[in-house]
């Protein structure tokens, strides 16, 4: 037994540790479960794709626009130089004097010269023979440019690479004669250093990262009065959603929020409303099923038990005994049948044999079934038929259907009213089934709910019904892809509509049910 305890506690011990990795875990994989922390990763995503995706393109567009930068300065200030170089202001010019001008940011015809452009003096064989700054940094060097093209009124332009692998934007013409005797070379260059795109952006990454951090200060901000506006009205729909789980129907939330969030609050308040109506109705049928099984059961079981006693002795009154069971039988009988039809239709079980139907059959039927009720009602019950093609339908199913409207017209039709059953053609498609009456109306709030389960309108005549009968019959109209509609007006009446497709032949293409 001490064996047994030990294996015990051992094995609580595992299923402890156990289920707290678990949880742990689910902590762990919860921290990106809620919209909240989504909205943040979201946001603080977007800033640093954005950023990188910006920095990529401004590292590629910094190229270009050193590039554009660079050649227009050469060209901005090419011509001016060139004409102080080859008509200087006085005999003892030299080179110098340029470049004085470049270092002291002096202007030449106007406009300023550029402190890092070098004007390069080169012979017929490209090699710099002189330079017009103090630090002679490319005498001797073989400048790589085709000067072909270069003459006193044209000037070349491109890029080269120095010795010491500084790149050069370059601009180049040819010096008349006065001018290459007094520099002893043949060109002249304005070169101009490009200053490398990875230096630049390498400058910009402090203010790149400056500005990453700003806008994810921004996304937090941002991303918690934007998820506030979010997650708030989800929470109270929530919190509502496990109230109503726990038997409480009366909840309602605020409508308010993004408009997702406010049609969500409004399915919702829509759903309670008809679950608290839906509860109403199955209280009401409750009742109203157990009253009528009360009656019908103390009634058998008390003839049922005067029969046994000999209470009842005389032939007549056995007999009226015998018939009182029968009706209380044949009543409860159809309650059942109708909760059983009503739970096999909500499992998908309903059976309907679609065939061509002659309607007027059905109607003539259906208005046999019910002559003598009618006249004991002292209301007047008429068919009328028409010349209609055969519909799609199952006879049995139709005559339920049609049964159970003409039964309800009789009930709500008070003595010397009239009952109609009548059909015409609805459309190219379609045949109309009508069952009218003279009875009071029904309220038009009360219309809606007409076919819903254990529903009962309040006029005369609903004493005593289930409240299954239409909610039945929308079922098996719906089971032979028909729709059955009603129109009422208190004062004037009732009218019941079953539309129900023309039959169509075999090999025709499979039709939808209505609408």
């Amino acid at each position: 037994m001490a064996t047994d305890s030990v294996r015990l506690e051992g094995a609580a011990a595992v299923a402890g540790s156990a289920e707290q990795e678990r949880r742990a875990r689910r902590r762990g994989a919860g921290l990106l479960s809620t919209l909240q922390a989504r909205i943040y990763v979201t946001l603080g995503f977007l800033i640093l794709l954005t950023l990188g995706i910006a920095g990529v393109a401004f590292f590629f567009l910094l190229g270009g626009y050193q590039d554009r930068l660079a050649a227009s300065t050469l060209r901005q200030i090419g011509g001016p130089v060139y004409l102080s170089v080859v008509t200087p202001p006085g005999s003892d010019f030299q080179a110098f004097e340029v470049s004085r001008q470049l270092a002291t940011g002096a202007t030449v015809g106007g406009i300023p010269l550029d402190p890092d452009v070098r004007i390069l003096f080169v012979d017929g064989d490209g090699a710099v023979v002189s330079e017009a700054s103090g630090s002679p940094r490319f005498l001797g060097e073989q400048l790589d440019i085709d000067f072909s093209g270069a003459t006193t009124d044209t000037f070349i332009e491109g890029r080269l690479t120095a010795g010491d692998e500084t790149r050069l934007d370059y601009l180049a013409a040819a010096l008349s004669g006065e001018a290459a005797r007094r520099f002893a070379a043949e060109f002249v260059v304005l070169a101009l250093p490009v200053e490398d795109r990875q230096a630049v952006l390498g400058d910009l990454t402090r203010q790149l990262l400056l500005a990453g951090g700003v806008g994810l200060l921004a996304a937090i901000v941002v991303g918690l009065l934007l998820s506030r506006s979010i997650y708030r009205p989800l929470q109270a729909t929530t919190a509502a959603a496990r109230s109503v789980a726990r038997g409480r129907f009366d909840q309602k939330v605020s409508v308010e929020g993004t408009r997702e969030a406010r049609d969500l609050a409004e399915s919702f308040n829509q759903m309670t409303e008809e679950v608290q109506r839906q509860q109403g109705a199955l209280r009401d049928f409750l009742a109203n099923a157990s009253h009528d099984l009360q009656t019908p059961l103390t009634s058998i079981n008390g003839f049922s038990q005067a029969l046994l006693d000999g209470t009842v002795d005389e032939s007549v009154a056995r007999r009226n005994a015998y018939r009182i069971i029968e009706e209380e039988s044949r009543r409860l009988l159809r309650l059942v049948e109708g909760l059983l039809d009503l739970s096999r239709m909500e499992a998908g079980h309903v059976q309907v044999d679609l065939q061509p139907v002659d309607v007027n059959d059905v109607l003539e039927n259906v208005g046999e079934l019910f002559v003598l009720r009618a006249q004991q009602l002292d209301v007047r019950l008429e068919v009328i038929p028409a010349d209609l093609p055969p519909v799609s339908g199952d006879v049995d199913r139709m005559e339920q259907v049609l049964a159970n409207l003409v039964d309800n017209a009789l009930r709500h039709t008070p003595p010397g009213g009239n009952v109609v059953l009548s059909a015409r053609r609805e459309s190219e498609i379609s045949v109309g089934i009508a069952v009218s009456d003279t009875g009071a109306g029904i309220p038009e709030d009360q219309v809606p709910h007409l076919f819903d389960r254990y529903y009962r309108a309040d006029r005369p005549g609903s004493e005593g019904g289930t409240g299954l009968g239409l909610a039945i019959a929308r079922e098996l109209v719906r089971a032979q892809k028909g729709e059955i509609q009603v129109d009422s007006r208190q004062g004037v009446g009732t009218t019941f509509r079953i539309l129900l497709r023309l039959h169509q032949p075999a090999e025709a293409e499979p039709v939808e049910p209505f609408a």
